[in-house]
Order: structure tokens, then C-alpha cells, then sequence
């Protein structure tokens, strides 16, 4: 461990932190008096330490009231009506949860009526699909403790390996947001900055029916709340350890490895200046360290990552009806000997940095007790670079004997080369340079505003959402980039990069939601809502002087995305407070802005170079699918329709039912694709008239909300669910990082008619998880999160056709003809809390994957033949000739063994 971030842990745990946010939930309800009688002119006010002067609102003629916009946590709201009396609620606010109290006001003349607490178990006005965890509830479970563990804690989401999870899309149809304000890679719709989990306090998951105000995902949508100061310094800070020798050895012969696993991390705030402004910081510096590497060729270098991240937030209200917010993020990681798979040389391995920035701010206005005005900036900036640790200059003498020599090689039957040792592994030197940095500036307009028209009550918000997102990319081939050789056509293919200026790809996004929730009446709800966006992408061509200009690629206008939203609910029983729900909803899918690039008149293309068996260049032409596209004047851009319904009910004072189901369906997929099917440009974007993709859900849920944010007695949440997710339109890491720019029609064997139909690599049948905490003390919590999933669905690939790539991407059988293994795996936690006076310290001890159990991620699914696939090939079926593939069927990657993890946590 390094020892300056020891001693810079230290000096932030001598100051210390407040755990609150600043994304919002709200307060609504009725003040009746003791018979029923609705009370008019009731003074409502809600205060608590994430806002100290609180916020007010008067009872309406129904006795009805709204406090809005209020950060999460705890709060008291008192009810007060001169010659009447007093009542005061304990009151939880939750992220984007509407908690509904019922108060009661008696006569009295001195002393106030306490009533029992109120929390969010059902919010009975929503018809989305979403699930609110909090510090308290996510520090008390097994799992991963950042951002990308808060992934696991939606139902029906399964562990699949990869950088993003898929909730019943693509990879690219999650949209991720922190603090309310998006973090989503604005061309590959990753999740980059993998925050630390010290500085998260909730986090709202939406799974579907989701609202206008929240965008065009077709996934789900998942929105982390930072902490805020607040009027007490308080303070913690958090060491964590994964040694390597607390883990299990891998099962998988062909990558073994140990990993140290360590973090500290420590955080502080408090008041600037009591009861108007505030602050919190913190630093985390997560360190990986992977040694005694094996793979399928031998031993392989110890790979390292180290990650250093800091956060500053201030917050303040400088009147009761004024809430401001800024904050600065930065996380910088470094990584040695980065991409070595199972089947490759580490001489192939890069040096990896990327350099992160988050500034945020935020500023709320309560125009009226009954109106509200927010607005949002926001800047995502983030630089990549990937640099090969083996150089072997541009474009060398080409070398057949030792192709591994002059690029990045992929070995064939009699040229076993570099270490290799079979067909089929990668040897020599990383394709390319690469540098890809990425820009996003955001701006949102939020109004919302409580009105009685018609005798009813209704919630109107109304918004504008202005962005600039951007991909800079520089790129050069290291050799001859990517080689290959056919053993039939005793040719070698080089694919690379060659010497090109940077390319910058750019586009803007308007957007303009308006929504109103009616209260039909106490028991019924209806919501509509309307999206509309226009998005504008922009490439580059050369100009006169050699340089490049703007130019403007496509526009989907206003009118091409018309989302429209409609939500109804209904409760059966107003006492018991359940809730009948069903949403529909139009989600326009190009939150990705990748085709900025991809069909850009000018961009970085791929040169394909052909030798002979002697070395001899007989070719070396730019490759038509990565040249020059046009786009189809009439494309439209792509769509999800979604249908959601489902029934919740409280169970007692805090435990919940709900059953829901989803139905989505993409439409209008466009690709680009080649002029005459066979590979051949020019090749334009246009839309794909027979792809499709389809998800069909349900859901079963338990949930036991916490009693208060302390966490006492028992918290549960169960979930099972089936799916289905079935198509001929697979867009995942396997065929492409682009949205709409993948192997997809680029030439024969790989049109959506080719063995493309069937279940989509993303599907898992079935999904069940439990989370639970048990603290029979004050002092101690148990914790489990156990989890089973269905396999995954892969199929046969073998290569398109000579003329298309080297890459497998040809379905050699239906989609999701196989299934790798089913997971079950159990991940349990116990921490004790020690009091030292005025500091807690917390001994947290987790076993991950308790009964060792390690199953399949991602198989090798290349099936390599002696001769080339072509519709042509009169030949027999491929799937009648072996493999020459040995490492055909098994696992690339591997569940995380079974592994031992404490931490300690200090805190005042």
C-alpha cells in the first residue's frame, strides 16, 4: 500500500463526513381532523439534517398537501393548525419516491401528538417499475462496494462478465446517472467512472414504465445519490482487503492467476456555515494487483491497476426555498499489462490510462410553496489511451515465416509461432495505437407545479434538456495491425490502421418533455407524459487547406421522435394502500452517439493488405466497411415499445408484495450494410427491415423496508424472474462496440437471416436473488445475498467469407442453440460495531462465493475449419467437420473463485 495515500486517509479521517444527497424525493398526503374531516389551511412543514430549514406547504380545501424536492433521509413534519393542535410524523424520504403520510390532528392545549413513522413501502401514485436501496441496507450486503456493484441489486439482472448489465436490452440501452445527471459513455454506453461506494448514500433502480422526465432508455435506468454535509462533522474512513491467498484457485486450466485486491478510501464534511451551507470531500485509491499468470501459452506478467479518485461537494440553502449544489470528481487508473486473454501472448498486452472528470451543478428555486424551477450543468470529460508495450514500428518488412514480428497475429495450422501453441491464439505485438478521448456537456430546465383544475389534483413538470457530446480518436496501426492466414487460399489478410489525422465525431441533442399526474381521485392515478428530441450528428470532411471541417451527417428532427407516455394506477383498497398499475411507453434508442463516427464522410478506416506465402504485397486497399458511408435519406431512427403491468400491496407496517411484467420490442433497427450483400462498397446506413429484438419479463417480489436509516431487526428483499430475450439483432461485445455500425450485412454469412434467430447472448431464463440482513444486536449484522441465474445462450461461429474479416462471426446454428452453465452462488457478510466513545469502529468481514462455485461467463466459440464459409461452397455442412479449434466450448472467463474480504471502518 502505498504510503502517501495511508497518510492522506489519515489526515481526512482527523476532519470526517455527513452522509446525505441532493437528488430529490417528495412528501404528499392528508391532514384529516378525528372523524375524517378534511382540514383546510393546515401549515405542513418538513426539516431534518439533509435541510435544516425544511420546507412548508398549506393543506388544500381536501386537506391535501405536497412538500417537494427534498433530499433523501430523515425527516419531521409537523402538522399545525392555530386552535387546533399539532401532530408530528417521523418521515423517510426516499430518491425519486413520493412517501405518503396520513395525519391525524387532534384538539389539544399544550402538549403535541406524536404518530408512528412513515416510509416510502408503496408509492401508490407511480406506474414505474423501481426499487430504492439506501447506505444503510447496501453496507449491510455482500456485494461489490462501487457503483458497478449497485448492478446487482435490481431484480432480474444477472452477472454476465462484461462492463455493463443487460436489463432486457442491449448493452448499450442503460442509461447511468449519478446525482441525477448522466455519467454514460456518450458513444459506447459503458459506465467509465466506476464510483467509490464511500461516497454513495441511495441508489433508485428503474427497471421500466419509466417516465418522461427520465428519458429514452430501453434498458434501465440506474441513479446514484452522492452524499452532502450536513450541521455535524462527521467523518469515516475504510480499508478493505482481498488478499490473494484468501482466494480459491481458478478451474479455468487455461488462466490461472492470483489477485490482491485493496482499498482505502476516507471522507469528511460538515458545515461552512450552520444551517446554510456545507461540505463533503473524499479520496478512495482501489489497487488490483494480478500475479502467478498462466494461460493457454504459459506464464504471463503480473497485470496492475491502481485508481486514484477524489470528490469535493458543496452544498447550501441560503433561504428556505433556494437549494444549490456543486461538485468536482476526478478519477485517474492506471493499468500495466492490460488485455491478455486465455489464448494470448503477453506480448500483445498494453499499458492502459484513463483520466476522468465529473463537474456538476445544481440549483433549486422554490418559486411558490406549490411550483419549483431546477436547473442542471453538467461535464463528462474523459481521456483513454491504450499504448502496446511491444513496438514494432509502422508497416515493416513483412515477414512470413514470423508474422508475430511484424503485428498481431493469429496463429494457424504450420505457423505455430511467437509461443504459441495450437491454432487460434494470438501472438506478437498489440494492432494499434490508440488514443479516444470523450466529451459531454449537459444542461437540464425542470418546472414543476401543483394545480386543482377541475376538481383535480395534478402533478405538472414540464422540461428542456440541451447536449454536446464528442469522440476524439487517434489511432495507428503497431506492424501490419491484425494479421491472418487462410490455410486454403495460402494467403496472409492484414487488417491495420494507417498514419491518418485525429477524427472528431459530434452531435447535439435537444430534448422537451412535458407530463401531468392526475389524481382522479384518492384512489386512482393517471399519468401522461410526451418526449420529443432531436438529435444531430456530425462528422468531418477535408477542406482545401487539408484540414477538416464539421459537417453535418444526419438529423432524427423533432417529429421523427415523438415518445409519448402513458401510466394509470389504481388502488383497490384505500386503507391498505396497494396499487394496480400499467404503463406504455415509446423510447426513441440514440441516447448512443457512435454514428458520429461510424458514418462519418471522413474517418479513421482500416487498410486490408494481402501477401502471398513468399511475403509478396499483392494488395492493400482501404476496406469498404470502414470507408466513406452515406446515409438513407428517409432512416428513421430506432424505437423500444414497452408495455408494463403489475399489482403491489403492503404487507403489515413494512413488508411489500409486487408482481409486474414487461414487453418491449425494438423497431426501425438500421445498420450499415454493403451495396450488393458481398462485403462491397459503398456502403451506406439504412434501416434493416427484418431485424427485430424482443423482451418478455416477470417479476415476483418481497421487499421489508428498513425501519429507519440505522437499520434494526430484519431487511429483506427477494426477487425471481423469467425472461425471454429473443431476436436476429444481437449487438453486444462479440459482434461490435458500435450501436448501429456492427459486422451486421457487412458481406455474406452475416445477414439477419443467417442462423440468426434465437435466443440473444444477453438472455437468462431465470433469475433469482435474495438479499438479507439480520441484526438480532444493535451491534451486529448478518448479511446474505444469494443469487441463482440460468446460463447464458452462445452459439457455433465460424468466419463469413474471406472477403468480409478475419473474425468469427458467421452463426454456424440457430442463436442461443447452446447454454453454458447454470450459477448458483451465495455471498455472505457479519460486521460488529464497537463504540469508542465518540467513534464507531466497524469490523467487516465477507465470504464471496461461499461453496466455490465457478461457471461459465464466456466461451470460446470458434469453430475453425480447413476451408473457407461462403454461401457458395457447395461443400458439406461445417458442423459435420471437426473443430480445428482445441479450445472450442470452453470457458474464457470464469465466475470469481470463492474469496475472503475484511475491512474496517471508522467513523465519528
Amino acid at each position: 500500500m502505498r504510503a502517501s495515500r495511508c497518510c492522506l486517509a489519515v489526515l481526512l479521517l482527523a476532519v470526517a463526513p455527513a452522509l446525505h444527497a441532493a437528488e430529490t424525493g417528495s412528501i404528499s398526503g392528508y391532514v384529516r381532523a378525528d372523524d375524517g374531516t378534511a382540514l383546510a389551511g393546515v401549515t405542513v412543514s418538513a426539516a431534518g439534517d439533509p435541510l435544516p430549514l425544511g420546507r412548508s406547504a398549506v393543506t388544500r380545501e381536501d386537506g391535501g398537501f405536497d412538500i417537494l424536492r427534498l433530499p433523501p433521509g430523515e425527516y419531521r413534519l409537523t402538522a399545525e393548525l392555530q386552535g387546533v393542535g399539532t401532530a408530528e410524523v417521523p418521515v423517510i424520504v426516499a430518491v425519486d419516491r413520493d412517501t405518503q403520510v396520513e395525519v391525524a390532528l387532534t384538539p389539544q392545549v399544550a402538549e403535541e401528538i406524536t404518530v408512528s413513522a412513515a416510509a416510502p413501502v408503496i408509492d401508490t401514485r407511480s406506474s414505474e417499475v423501481e426499487v430504492n436501496f439506501t447506505q444503510a441496507v447496501i453496507e449491510n450486503l455482500p456485494v461489490q462496494r462501487d457503483y458497478k456493484g449497485l448492478f446487482q441489486l435490481s431484480p432480474g439482472v444477472s452477472e454476465n462478465g462484461r462492463l455493463t448489465p443487460n436489463a432486457g436490452g442491449a448493452r448499450m440501452d442503460n442509461n447511468f446517472l449519478l446525482d441525477g445527471v448522466t455519467i454514460t459513455n456518450p458513444h459506447y454506453g459503458d459506465i467509465v467512472p466506476n464510483v467509490s461506494g464511500i461516497d454513495i448514500a441511495e441508489v433508485n433502480l428503474k427497471r421500466a414504465g419509466i417516465t418522461a422526465e427520465f428519458g429514452r432508455t430501453g434498458g434501465m435506468v440506474v441513479n446514484a445519490v452522492t452524499r452532502s454535509g450536513t450541521n455535524e462533522f462527521q467523518g469515516r474512513a475504510r480499508v478493505e482487503f482481498r488478499p490473494a491467498d484468501w482466494t480459491s484457485d481458478s478451474d479455468l486450466a487455461s488462466l490461472q492467476n492470483t489477485t490482491d485486491r485493496e482499498s482505502i478510501g476516507a471522507a469528511l464534511g460538515g458545515p461552512i456555515v450552520r444551517d446554510r451551507a456545507w461540505f463533503y470531500g473524499s479520496a478512495s485509491f482501489p489497487e488490483v494487483t494480478t500475479t502467478d499468470r498462466r494461460n493457454n501459452l504459459g506464464g504471463v506478467p503480473d497485470r496492475v491497476e491502481e485508481t486514484d479518485e477524489y470528490f469535493l461537494k458543496l452544498t447550501a440553502q441560503p433561504s428556505e426555498s433556494i437549494y444549490l449544489s456543486g461538485a468536482v470528481r476526478t478519477r485517474d487508473t492506471d493499468t500495466a499489462n492490460s488485455g491478455i486473454g486465455a489464448s494470448t501472448h503477453p506480448s500483445v498486452a498494453t499499458t492502459d490510462t484513463t483520466e476522468y472528470l465529473i463537474a456538476t451543478a445544481i440549483g433549486t428555486w422554490n418559486l411558490t410553496p406549490r411550483s419549483f424551477l431546477e436547473a442542471r450543468l453538467n461535464r463528462n470529460d474523459e481521456d483513454n489511451s491504450g499504448v502496446p508495450i511491444h513496438d514494432v514500428g509502422y508497416r515493416p518488412a513483412f515477414n512470413p515465416s514470423r508474422p508475430d514480428l511484424v503485428g498481431q497475429f493469429t496463429t494457424a495450422t504450420g505457423l505455430i509461432v511467437g509461443g504459441a501453441t495450437a491454432a487460434g491464439q494470438t501472438v506478437g505485438a498489440n494492432q494499434q495505437y490508440n488514443f479516444q478521448n470523450f466529451l459531454r456537456d449537459e444542461a437540464r430546465v425542470a418546472f414543476q407545479s401543483f394545480q386543482e383544475w377541475f376538481g383535480k389534483r395534478h402533478d405538472l413538470r414540464a422540461g428542456a434538456t440541451w447536449e454536446e457530446a464528442e469522440e476524439e480518436l487517434d489511432r495507428r496501426a503497431n506492424g501490419w495491425g491484425l494479421i491472418s492466414f487462410s490455410t486454403t487460399t495460402r494467403l496472409f489478410t492484414a487488417n491495420y490502421v494507417s498514419v491518418q489525422p485525429p477524427h472528431t465525431a459530434r452531435s447535439e441533442t435537444q430534448g422537451l418533455f412535458v407530463q401531468d399526474e392526475i389524481n382522479l381521485s384518492d384512489r386512482s392515478t393517471l399519468m401522461l407524459g410526451l418526449l420529443a428530441n432531436r438529435d444531430v450528428y456530425f462528422g468531418e470532411v477535408f477542406n482545401a487547406s487539408g484540414g477538416k471541417d464539421k459537417k453535418e451527417i444526419v438529423t432524427f428532427d423533432w417529429s421523427d421522435q415523438i415518445q409519448p407516455r402513458l401510466g394509470f394506477t389504481f388502488v383497490p383498497d384505500r386503507l391498505l394502500g396497494d396499487r394496480l398499475f400499467v404503463a406504455l411507453g415509446r423510447y426513441m434508442n440514440t441516447e448512443n452517439k457512435s454514428l458520429g463516427r461510424a458514418a462519418s464522410p471522413t474517418r479513421i478506416f482500416t487498410t486490408r493488405a494481402t501477401f502471398n506465402e513468399a511475403g509478396v504485397l499483392l494488395s492493400d486497399v482501404p476496406a469498404a466497411n470502414t470507408q466513406t458511408k452515406t446515409v438513407d435519406a428517409n432512416l428513421q431512427p430506432m424505437y423500444t415499445d414497452e408495455i408494463t403491468a403489475g399489482y403491489a400491496r403492503p404487507l403489515g407496517d413494512y413488508w411489500s408484495a409486487e408482481v409486474w411484467g414487461i414487453y418491449r420490442e425494438v423497431g426501425d433497427i438500421f445498420e450499415d450494410i454493403s451495396r450488393d450483400g458481398l462485403g462491397n462498397g459503398p456502403f451506406r446506413v439504412a434501416q434493416l427491415p427484418d431485424a427485430y429484438r424482443e423482451y418478455t419479463a416477470v417479476t415476483l417480489q418481497a421487499r421489508r423496508a428498513p425501519v429507519t436509516d440505522r437499520l434494526m431487526g430484519l431487511w429483506m428483499d427477494a426477487s425471481y424472474t423469467w425472461s425471454e430475450l429473443k431476436g436476429n439483432w444481437d449487438i453486444d461485445y462479440a459482434d461490435s462496440l458500435f450501436f448501429n455500425s456492427s459486422i451486421l450485412h457487412d458481406g455474406p454469412g452475416v445477414l439477419v437471416g443467417d442462423n440468426r434467430d434465437g435466443l440473444l447472448r444477453g438472455d437468462r431464463t431465470h433469475v433469482a436473488k435474495l438479499f438479507a440482513t439480520i441484526a438480532p444486536i444493535e451491534s451486529l449484522r448478518v448479511g446474505s445475498y444469494v443469487r441463482y441465474q440460468s446460463g447464458g445462450a452462445w452459439e457455433r461461429r465460424g468466419q463469413p467469407s474471406t472477403n468480409v474479416s478475419s473474425a468469427y462471426h458467421r452463426y454456424l446454428e440457430p442463436a442461443g442453440s447452446q447454454r453454458m452453465e447454470d450459477w448458483l452462488n451465495v455471498d455472505l457478510l457479519a460486521s460488529y460495531h464497537l463504540p469508542l466513545g465518540p467513534v464507531g469502529l466497524e469490523l467487516e468481514g465477507r465470504v464471496i462465493n461461499l461453496f466455490d462455485e465457478q461457471v461459465e461467463l464466456q466461451i470460446d466459440d470458434r469453430w475453425v475449419l480447413n476451408r473457407p464459409l461462403n454461401p457458395a461452397d457447395p461443400g458439406p455442412s461445417p458442423l459435420l467437420s471437426p473443430s480445428n479449434n482445441p479450445a472450442f466450448g470452453t470457458a474464457t472467463v470464469l465466475s470469481d473463485p470463492r474469496a475472503y474480504v475484511v475491512s474496517a471502518t471508522l467513523t465519528f
